[in-house]
């Protein structure tokens, strides 16, 4: 989609990891990273009085989500707004830069490795994801498909040398080709929506196959929106819980001390602070400090729960 402003439509993050701690923490209020929505529509439909602020520097995504929470509320048009057996790229679910980039590497695993109707043969008959690696991962165009469509100079020119900065040159493809091998050969890989969504461009219509919002009546959504980064948000010592998505990848040494400078100066004690790192190897919970006490079991634990599979690490610390 040519000068779309929308880099992502959905949120390649499993909200079951933020839910597992509004349960863990007693939260009541949460900060999160706006992106495509899906984050903050499924803990407001598990947790109806959850308070919610939503911080995206990109006023689109915003904007997005404005239009999801308004198309909730009408059953007759909500499989296909959310791309639920469909793929159209007008969904509010296909219809970012990210999308598009996955939209270009299902094609040519469809013109040059199986056939559409053969990858979803895998994910509609019981069992059959056993054929993913005779199907898929032994046809020599395979990994072809992940070197042209990880490339650097694609990720760069979509999101900005940013988003690679902390990554090896040129790991992009192994990383990614790794790490969904490593999800379709799962036992939740059959009703994993993260999968569907990246292989086939849409949802399946079954109950277990949905992300959580898309299986309930749509809850009072009382969200709070904040377009920019977290110096336009007012007080973040009021959360109980700051998701911080992976922007720290996104983000330069500088611009992280000093975002870790605020954390440690306005979270309240035994707030939660909560980050994950896509593809970069920096340990940042020794920048913390002594301010923040981390879990590294908690944090592998839920690394190994995350269904989006896009992650290399997840962290969990708390504000002394």
């Amino acid at each position: 989609m040519k000068d779309n402003h929308v880099q992502f439509a959905v949120v390649r993050e499993d909200p079951k990891i933020e839910a597992e701690l509004v349960c863990l923490h007693q939260v009541s209020e949460v900060l999160l990273i706006a992106s495509g929505g899906c984050t903050a529509l499924t803990l407001q439909a598990l947790f109806p009085d959850l308070r919610l602020t939503l911080l995206d520097l990109n006023p689109a995504q915003l904007e997005l989500i404005k239009k999801k929470r308004q198309a909730l509320t009408d059953t007759n048009i909500r499989p296909h707004a959310f791309n639920i057996g469909t793929s159209d790229s007008r969904g509010l679910n296909q219809c970012g830069n990210f999308e598009s980039l996955f939209r270009g590497l299902r094609e040519f695993i469809f013109d040059l490795v199986a056939d559409e109707e053969q990858v979803r043969a895998l994910f509609e008959e019981r069992g059959g994801l056993k054929r993913a690696t005779e199907l898929l991962f032994s046809n020599r165009y395979w990994p072809v498909a992940f070197d042209l469509f990880f490339s650097d100079s694609l990720l760069n020119t979509m999101f900005g040398p940013n988003a690679t900065q902390h990554a090896k040159p040129g790991s992009y493809p192994k990383y990614f080709q790794k790490l969904f091998e490593k999800g379709l050969m799962s036992d939740q890989a059959f009703d994993n929506y993260f999968l569907h969504h990246v292989f086939l461009g849409y949802y399946l219509d079954r109950p277990t196959s949905l992300p959580h919002y898309l299986t309930v009546s749509p809850p009072d959504y009382h969200f709070q929106m904040v377009e920019g980064t977290l110096d336009q948000v007012s007080d973040l010592g009021c959360f109980d819980l700051i998701s911080l998505s992976n922007i720290m990848d996104w983000m330069s040494p500088a611009d992280i001390t000093t975002l870790l400078v605020k954390l440690q100066n306005q979270m309240k004690s035994g707030a939660i602070v909560l980050y994950r790192q896509l593809n970069n190897p920096i340990d940042l919970e020794t920048e913390f400090g002594d301010s923040f006490q981390f879990d590294p079991a908690l944090g592998n634990r839920l690394l190994e729960a995350e269904r989006s599979l896009f992650y290399s690490s997840i962290h969990v610390g708390k504000k002394r």
